[in-house]
């Protein structure tokens, strides 16, 4: 683009327009702020000092957004209570501008949008609340009462004399973003999407080091003014708040001579597991342990406390570790939060289209803090926090005045933290069982259900095998009689038959006509090849009648014999029969018989490592969800 050049009205120097749409800019001689009336510039208003330096970023970086090409050209800073931020303007190639919001190292890209909607009023926001525009349905995140702190570049308005703004920033569930701005008598909306840092391919950005020496004068290290002690900043331009270390005194680090903002007579000092100032490698990029925190809930009069590490990265940004019972959680800020279903016990929440159930509701309070934070912290800060688990995932939303965020937490074993960071030792073994610990019997289950199931299938095709290619049924049977009183019925011999294919078992059935009578067989089983004989008997038994009205019986007309191992051949069968009293009765050889219940004892043998990996898994899920406040015991689900 071509610049356009004029002079300072206040100090005479050359003032560079970089975009032709601008209608105020900044001396960069005299810090005057100046508004350009047709071809001539007017001096509006002079800053005492330049905004404070808090990223990279600066005039005159380039950079790429939806494959056109930019360059910064302006720049409104922003202080609130929780921190600060910048609204860097963006001129494009064809004339046309927009802004990159540069907020905790949060990046969104947005443009002015015209509207015919009405916009909501400032005063009816409220977090959480739905907003239509343009047909689009925006969720309400956060609301942010800001305070001006100062202008620089070139602008599309005139902006220099403000003393307090209201923003309201909005997310469709589509990840669309959008900001209302209250600066002016009519809101102004803004529309974009989020991006990463690295998407924006920025150039000629601020040297690393150069970040904050407009604040803090490029010292790190500085003096706590309730104690004396040292308190050494690693990032000197962005910190908001710190703690010293000595005294516990929470610091405003915002101005180069430190104010303290709470004092503590005295407090139990909580020892971070991981020093503050540790750098460790995580998903690819080097982190380094900037603040510390414990948070307590009560529930029914008992406190429990986790404690949160605030991690940053220059590429990747800040996120966070938590540990509670030493169960570790590594967690980033959503930047479009999930919806939200049901009530009571069917609470969930929807990401991507996962759900995550309502796990516990509870107000947290920061105990201790140590370290220091891009935002504004304190002890007694407050939050509303509801947990919904999936494991290993923990979603968890906090709402506090005027702001609401979500986080997605997963389980991290402590092992790989203290890799990451070269802790020395062995990290704690943790305690209990934690809100999204995944079951280390869910994995075991699984392994019994693949066991089972190949081994199942090997008996299958064993039994087909056994018994699928060979001949079975009845080979050979007959009737027969014997009484005592009469000598020529007392033995039986069959007519010959044969056995074929491989050597099998033979199973002998008799069937009698016995009743309140016993009797007994003598079997020989005989080759008529080889003159091999095998013997065996069986007692057959049935009585029945009726005592004091009830029916009874005893023992069974039937009875059967097993012969295993029988090779092919042909064979006679001879029954010896011995009774008291007459019987007839009806016998029969079957063949390579199935014993189907030594495979039912397979299959039950096989399912009992599933039923116990199902009570542990059960026992185990009772205990996480004990804890929650939708205990087992109050569940009916």
């Amino acid at each position: 683009m071509t610049a356009r050049v004029a002079n300072c009205p206040s100090c005479g120097a050359p003032v560079e327009f970089r975009w032709a749409g601008a209608v105020q800019t900044t001396c960069a001689h005299c810090n005057s702020i100046l508004v350009r009336r047709d071809l001539d510039l007017e001096r509006v208003g002079r800053v005492s000092e330049p905004p404070p330096v808090t990223s990279r970023i600066r005039l005159g970086t380039t950079g790429v957004w939806g494959g056109r090409a930019f360059t910064v050209v302006g720049r409104i800073a922003y202080r609130y209570g929780r921190g600060a931020w910048s609204e860097w303007h963006l001129a494009f190639g064809d004339g046309s501008s927009g802004w990159l919001s540069d907020a905790q190292d949060q990046y969104a890209v947005t443009f002015i949008s015209p509207t015919r909607d009405t916009l909501p009023a400032e005063g009816r926001l409220r977090p959480e609340a739905t907003v239509r525009v343009d047909g689009v349905a925006y969720g309400v995140t956060t609301i942010t009462r800001a305070h001006y702190a100062g202008v620089e570049g070139e602008l599309p308005f005139e902006y220099w004399d403000r003393e307090e703004v209201t923003f309201a920033d909005l997310v469709a569930e589509d990840g669309r973003f959008a900001t209302l701005d209250y600066s002016d008598p009519e809101p102004l909306l803004f529309t974009g999407e989020h991006v990463a840092f690295a998407e924006l391919a920025l150039r000629g950005l601020r040297p690393a080091e150069e970040v904050g020496q407009a604040r803090v004068e490029g010292v790190q290290t500085l003096n706590c003014p309730n104690c004396g002690g040292t308190v050494t900043l690693q990032r000197p331009g962005e910190a908001v708040t710190a703690v010293c270390e000595f005294c516990l005194s929470v610091l405003d680090a915002t101005t180069p001579a430190l104010k303290v903002v709470q004092s503590f007579a005295d407090r139990a000092r909580v020892t971070p597991l991981i020093p503050l100032g540790s750098k460790g490698q995580l998903h690819g990029a080097e982190w380094t342990v900037l603040g510390f925190q414990q948070r307590t809930i009560r529930v029914e009069g008992v406190d429990y406390s986790w404690r949160e590490y605030l991690l940053h990265s220059g590429e990747q940004g800040f996120r966070y570790l938590s540990e509670y019972g030493y169960h570790w959680n590594d967690i980033v800020t959503l930047k479009t939060p999930p919806r939200r279903t049901g009530q009571g016990k069917a609470k969930r929440a929807l990401l991507n289209n996962v759900p995550f159930r309502h796990f516990q509701h509870a107000k947290a309070t920061t105990t201790f803090v140590l370290g220091e934070f891009p935002w504004e912290v304190r002890v007694g800060d407050t939050a509303e926090v509801d947990d919904y688990v999936d494991p290993p995932r923990l979603l968890s939303r906090e709402r506090s005045a005027g702001e609401v965020t979500w986080s997605l937490g997963e389980y991290t074993d402590p092992g790989k933290i203290w890799a990451a960071f070269k802790l020395e030792g062995r990290p704690p073994a943790p305690r209990g069982v934690f809100a999204n610990q995944p079951s280390p019997h869910r994995e075991r289950t699984r392994a019994y259900w693949t066991t089972a199931a190949i081994l199942g299938v090997l008996f299958v095709a064993l039994a087909v095998v056994r018994w699928g290619g060979h001949h079975s049924g009845v080979v050979a049977g007959g009737e027969g009689w014997f009484d005592p009183a009469d000598t020529l019925s007392t033995s039986f011999v069959s007519e010959p038959f044969q056995v074929p294919g491989r050597p099998s078992s033979l199973e002998v059935r008799l069937f009698t006509n016995l009743d309140n009578q016993w009797a007994w067989f003598g079997m020989v089983l005989m080759d008529t090849e080889s003159g091999r004989v095998r013997e065996f008997s069986r007692n057959v038994s049935y009585y029945h009648g009726v005592d004091g009205g009830e029916s009874w019986s005893e023992g069974s007309p039937r009875a059967l014999a097993r012969v295993a191992a029988v090779p092919a051949g042909t064979y006679r069968l001879r029954i010896d029969p011995d009774s008291e009293g007459p019987v007839r009765y009806t016998w029969e050889i079957r063949r390579d018989v199935p014993r189907w219940w030594w495979w039912l004892v397979a299959f039950v043998l096989l399912g009992l490592p599933l039923l116990w990996g199902y009570a542990t898994q059960a026992d185990f899920e009772r205990r996480r969800w004990a804890e929650s406040d939708h205990a087992p015991a109050d569940d009916d689900e």
